[in-house]
């Protein structure tokens, strides 16, 4: 990577995020929109293999007031991220072990740490991109489905132009892909299971449907 490629990206990230606020404000939410993207777009170049996460909405105040704020600038790309994460614990540690894994040399669960004894590995997030199909702040848990669906309707246009830009070599859906695969002519029926994920591979690129990563209804080592 060098200087150009890094400006140049700096520079479509920038004008890409005036483009979410656009497209998800909404003069009468209850919340204000919460850009997401590249947590550290220089690392993230830099990676052996671009991770893309899509989840499915950012948590913000206890009734879904709030917002207003950068997903990434104003929280993933903290320093002592392992002692921020709060409550949304079990969501992150989760996607630090798989993209530790994957960015370093395909290393397996039991040949990790476990996060609490080495807290440097939340460090992984900052070379990975992550971002919200619901970009409108959320309670802790999402149990309504359809509004997730309906963000997809609305603003597919936009998140598909996160994947365009982003360009990622991995995009891991939290329980969100389903959604994506129609836009992106992957059929269903012809993603490949293998143990507790479906994947398919699309023009160089590694697209798995997982759980949400803070499901409870797999062990965390699968």
């Amino acid at each position: 990577m060098n200087n150009i490629e890094l400006n140049a990206m700096q520079e479509k990230c920038s004008q890409l995020e005036k483009k979410i606020w656009e497209d998800y404000y909404e003069e009468n939410a209850i919340g204000e929109p919460i850009v997401d993207g590249i947590v550290n777009i220089e690392k993230y170049l830099s990676s052996k293999y671009k991770i893309l996460w899509i989840l499915k909405e950012p948590y913000d105040e206890e009734d879904g007031s709030g917002g207003g704020w950068h997903f990434c600038k104003d929280f993933l790309s903290k320093d002592d991220l392992y002692y921020k994460f709060g409550r949304s614990r079990n969501t992150w540690h989760p996607i630090i072990y798989v993209s530790y894994g994957i960015l370093n040399d395909f290393i397996k669960w039991e040949g990790m740490d476990y996060i609490r004894d080495d807290p440097s590995m939340a460090e992984i997030i900052k070379q990975i991109a992550v971002i919200n199909v619901k970009k409108l702040p959320g309670l802790t848990r999402t149990y309504d489905y359809s509004t997730i669906s309906e963000a997809y309707r609305k603003h597919k246009e936009v998140l598909h132009l996160q994947l365009k830009t982003y360009n990622p070599d991995i995009i891991i859906g939290g329980s969100t892909l389903n959604l994506f695969l129609e836009d992106l002519e992957i059929s269903q029926d012809k993603m490949i299971n293998y143990g507790c994920v479906n994947y398919y591979i699309k023009n160089s690129k590694l697209f798995i449907s997982a759980y949400h990563p803070g499901q409870t209804q797999v062990t965390r080592d699968l």
